[in-house]
């Protein structure tokens, strides 16, 4: 039998606390968003989904600019060293685990992690993630469209598709 992988919400949590100074005390939103966020980034370019540190970026110093004294929370302020730090640890702890994050975030003070299953053979992954982002976006007609233009589905059938993606996400 199989053992059950980790809740992603555990994972996610446990790699963002290792960029916090003090983990076991209580945090700012903005520092444990922000450090949440580079877990998320550094799980999946060990997933090969990579590039988000770039298109992360003005988020995250949006936040900062909310609450510069965030900082002092993390062990540091090199971004990129972090999320360097969690690679290697997602790598060392979680090799085996391959499954991709579609959202992660802290809704209701509670950790919550949206993921795919690993990308199957022959599937561009770039691509499935852009598709299933768009519809839990609530981007359908853009999904739609991205399918007509990278798939050249009918309208009906790429319809059909992104009925059935956020079927499969919980979104009606």
């Amino acid at each position: 039998m199989t053992p059950q992988p980790r809740k992603m919400s555990e994972i996610m949590k446990e790699m963002a606390e290792r960029l916090l100074r003090n983990p076991d005390d209580a945090h700012s939103s903005e520092a444990m968003h922000v450090s949440l966020m580079f877990a998320n980034i550094a799980w999946n370019e060990t997933v090969g989904l990579g590039h988000a540190r770039k298109g992360y970026r003005s988020a995250w110093e949006m936040i900062e600019a909310e609450n510069p004294e965030m900082w002092s929370e993390f062990k540091s302020t090199d971004v990129d060293a972090m999320i360097d730090e969690l690679v290697r640890y997602k790598k060392q702890r979680y090799p085996d685990d391959q499954r991709r994050i579609l959202s992660c975030g802290i809704p209701d003070g509670r950790v919550r992690v949206e993921w795919l299953n690993p990308v199957a053979p022959g599937v561009d992954s770039q691509w499935e993630m852009r598709l299933y982002g768009l519809v839990r976006a609530g981007e359908r007609e853009k999904a739609i469209q991205f399918l007509l233009e990278t798939r050249r589905m009918s309208r009906n059938d790429a319809t059909k598709k992104v009925v059935a993606i956020a079927a499969e996400l919980g979104i009606k």
